[in-house]
C-alpha cells in the first residue's frame, strides 16, 4: 500500500503545483500591465512639467507630491539620469533639496546617494524605463519597479507547494504512525487478555503442584522441574500483564540482569552456543528488571535462530557513555537483509518462515516507553556482525 501511496501522492502534488502557476501567472501579467500603465500615464503628467527647470524647489515637490501614493518602486531622473523624486526605496524621498541634487558630485559619498543609484541601476535592468517627453522632447525618466504583491504571487505557488510536500509527508507519517499503533494497540491487549484469561488455570496448576508435593510417591525430580515451569509461565504471565499495564520502576543493575537472563536462555535455548559477555560493573537504572530481562532475551533469541552453521557467536557488552548505559547485542548470523531493515520495530517482522513478528515491537515498546531509552539497529553485515543496541 506505501509503495502504490508515494507515486500518487507526487503525481498529485506535480498537479497541484502546475495548477497554482497556471492560477498566478495571469494576474502576474495584469500586475505587470496596470504598472506600466500607471507609470505611462505619470510620464505624461509630468512631460506637463517644465522638468527642463527642474531644480526649482516647487517642481520638485510636484513631482514629490505626484508619487506619494505610488506603492511601488520608482525613480524620477532628469535627461541627464540624474535622481530628482523617489519612492519606497527606503531613502527619505525628503532627504536631498532640489539644491543638492544639482551638484551630484557633492553626494558620491553619501550612503543614501549610493543606495539611490544602486537602486535606478537595479530598476533600469528590471524594467526600460519611461521617457517624459515634451515638445518631442526627452525631459526625463521613470524607473520602476514591481509592487510587493507581485513577489508574493511569484512565490506563492511554492509556499503552497511547501505545504502541500509538508502536508503530504505528515499524513504519510501519521499513516504510518497510525499502523504501529494499532499493531502495538492489538498485541498490547492481547498480552493484557493472555495474562487474564491463562491467570486462573495457572492458579489451579499451582493448586495440584502442592497436592503432589504432599505425596511421599511422586518423584522428587519432577516436583523440582514441574516448580522450574510452573515458576517460568508464572513469569511470562507477569511480563505479558506489565506490557499491558506497565508497572513501577525500581533499582535494577544491569549487569546482574543480563548474566541472569543469559544463565536462565542457557537452560532452554542457549545450549550449543556459549555467550561472551563484556559488562561494566555497577551500572544501575530505574527500571523493571522483567521487562528488561524480557527484552534481552527476545535479542539474544532471535541472534540464536539467525546464527550460522559454523563457529556461531554472540556477544553482549554493557558500557556507560556520558550518562547513558548502552548495551550492545552483537552476533555473527545470518543477519537483516537492506529491504527489511526499515520494517523492524514498526510492524510484525520475522526473518522466520512461521515468526509471529511480535518479538521486536515489544522490545521497543518495553525500552522506549516503558524505560525512556532508544533501541536501533547499528549494522548488520550478513555472516558478519549484526549490532542492535539499547540506550537507557
Amino acid at each position: 500500500m506505501r509503495n502504490r501511496l508515494l507515486p500518487a501522492g507526487l503525481l498529485i502534488l506535480a498537479l497541484f503545483t502546475a495548477s497554482i502557476l497556471v492560477l498566478t501567472q495571469p494576474v502576474i501579467n495584469q500586475v505587470k500591465r496596470e504598472v506600466l500603465k500607471s507609470t505611462r500615464i505619470m510620464a505624461e503628467l509630468f512631460s506637463g512639467l517644465i522638468l527642463s527647470a527642474i531644480e526649482q524647489e516647487s517642481v520638485a515637490n510636484v513631482l514629490k507630491e505626484g508619487l506619494k501614493d505610488i506603492d511601488f518602486p520608482v525613480i524620477v531622473t532628469d535627461n541627464m539620469g540624474i535622481p530628482r523624486a523617489w519612492r519606497n526605496i527606503n531613502v527619505d524621498p525628503n532627504k536631498f533639496s532640489a539644491k543638492d541634487l544639482e551638484k551630484p558630485e557633492k553626494l558620491k559619498n553619501d550612503p543614501d546617494y549610493k543606495k539611490l543609484l544602486w537602486t535606478l541601476g537595479r530598476l533600469s535592468r528590471l524594467h526600460p524605463p519611461v521617457k517624459i517627453v515634451k515638445d518631442g522632447t526627452v525631459v526625463g525618466y521613470i524607473y520602476y519597479g514591481d509592487p510587493p504583491i507581485l513577489n508574493y504571487l511569484r512565490v506563492l505557488p511554492f509556499l503552497l507547494l511547501t505545504v502541500a510536500v509538508l502536508s503530504f509527508l505528515g499524513l504519510f507519517w501519521a499513516a504510518r504512525s497510525i499502523q504501529t499503533y494499532q499493531l502495538e494497540t492489538l498485541w498490547v491487549n492481547f498480552a493484557k487478555g493472555l495474562a487474564h484469561q491463562m491467570g486462573t488455570p495457572v492458579s489451579s496448576l499451582y493448586g495440584w503442584f502442592e497436592y503432589l508435593k504432599m505425596d511421599p510417591n511422586t518423584d522428587p525430580m519432577v516436583i523440582e522441574e514441574m516448580g522450574k515451569d510452573l515458576e517460568r509461565m508464572k513469569s511470562i504471565l507477569r511480563r505479558f500483564s506489565k506490557i499491558g499495564n506497565g508497572g513501577k520502576l525500581h533499582e535494577v543493575n544491569l549487569k546482574e540482569m543480563i548474566e541472569e537472563t543469559v544463565e536462565e536462555l542457557k537452560k532452554r535455548i542457549l545450549k550449543d552456543i556459549d555467550v561472551e559477555l563484556d559488562l561494566e560493573d555497577n551500572l544501575i537504572i530505574f527500571g523493571d528488571k522483567e521487562l528488561l530481562s524480557w527484552a534481552i532475551e527476545n535479542l539474544l533469541k532471535n541472534a540464536y535462530e539467525a546464527r550460522r552453521d559454523e563457529n556461531p557467536r554472540i556477544r553482549i557488552e554493557l558500557k556507560k557513555k556520558g550518562d547513558k548505559k548502552i548495551i550492545r547485542v552483537i552476533d555473527n548470523g545470518k543477519g537483516i537483509p537492506k529491504d527489511k531493515k526499515k520494517l523492524l520495530f514498526k510492524k510484525s517482522f520475522s526473518t522466520k518462515e512461521k515468526g509471529w513478528g511480535m518479538g521486536l515491537v515489544l522490545t521497543r515498546r518495553i525500552i522506549e516507553e516503558t524505560h525512556g531509552g532508544k533501541i536501533y539497529l547499528e549494522k548488520s553485515e550478513p555472516l558478519d556482525e549484526t549490532i542492535f543496541v539499547i540506550e537507557l
